[in-house]
């Protein structure tokens, strides 16, 4: 969850939704502001999203003996 602090809903000039952070002003920019997209409210941004958090538990999940077995496994078939 701590993806979504700081975060904003807003509404992209093209019509999409997205959730937006806020990273700063623009040098020179008159008070435009850079932006990172969170999450894109969309079925194609929602797929991404379940996707990138699917791999991010699984590389947690790997426990320090899984991943050194893993490493043997790769070191022996080489």
């Amino acid at each position: 969850m701590s993806r979504f602090v700081h975060s904003r809903l807003a509404r992209m000039s093209n019509g999409r939704f997205c959730l937006i952070r806020d990273l700063g002003p623009v040098k020179g920019g008159k008070g435009l502001k850079h932006h990172e997209v969170v999450l894109e409210l969309s079925v194609r941004g929602l797929l991404r999203f379940a996707a990138s958090t699917i791999r991010t538990d699984r590389i947690h999940d790997v426990t320090p003996q899984e991943s050194e077995a893993q490493m043997q496994t790769t070191l022996s078939s080489t």
